[in-house]
């Protein structure tokens, strides 16, 4: 029974999910200046802006990856960045809105990248929605659960190699996020938490050392 009503409530989040009245209209960051900035916000000394180019990367014995978000409201949206393998094992780029209290850490979507491909989440209704989490932790919610996760994550084969740049577009609208590498399109998910629309910051996650991003450039769709 609890399952079936949690489930019955992800089918309705698209008329229950806020909307936020006036979202910034563009961000944009090349990163050609010394300093770090007020923008980006870390929680750990594990990034640096060196020649034009922002290096990222998980100190030894950390328990989380490197975290750094952009400050930036919105709803749709079509975020672009450019980045590359140097040396980390993966990274996520992650949506959050930090005001939002029905998901773990305020997580709403994601990609998360490894040189093997990459995965579209959407947290919202899947894997950080905190009723859903609670569920997780019954084995007796085993089949359920793997039917939720199969709905709201796509994994897309994609081989990145190390020490190339790419330019990777996610493009959120409605309930369908789309991932372009290189100006092509390469993946898609629809799914009913990607409507979310009172976002608050965006930017990455990293696991390993390290990635090196650079011409960060955002807009509200």
């Amino acid at each position: 029974m609890k399952c079936k009503a949690f489930f019955c409530c992800s089918l309705g989040l698209l008329s229950t999910i806020p909307v936020l009245a006036n979202p910034a209209k563009s961000y944009s960051d090349d990163f050609n200046r010394a300093e770090f900035g007020d923008v980006w916000m870390s929680h750990a000394k594990s990034f640096e802006i060196k020649d034009g180019v922002l290096h990222a990367w998980m100190n030894e014995g950390a328990n989380h990856g490197a975290v750094t978000r952009a400050q930036w409201n919105f709803g749709d949206a079509e975020i672009q960045y450019d980045f590359m393998f140097d040396g980390a094992d993966r990274f996520n780029f992650v949506v959050d809105d930090k005001n939002c209290k029905e998901v773990h850490a305020g997580h709403t979507c994601r990609v998360s990248v490894s040189k093997r491909g990459f995965s579209i989440q959407d947290d919202y209704t899947g894997a950080m929605n905190l009723e859903f989490r609670e569920l997780r932790k019954d084995p007796a919610n085993a089949e359920y659960v793997e039917k939720v996760l199969a709905e709201t994550k796509v994994f897309v084969p994609f081989m990145f190699e190390e020490g190339r740049w790419y330019t990777m577009t996610v493009r959120m609208q409605g309930d369908v996020m789309t991932v372009d590498i290189d100006g092509k399109r390469e993946g898609k998910l629809k799914s009913p938490g990607l409507a979310h629309q009172t976002n608050t910051q965006f930017g990455f996650t990293v696991i390993g050392r390290q990635m090196k991003y650079d011409n960060v450039r955002a807009k509200s769709l």
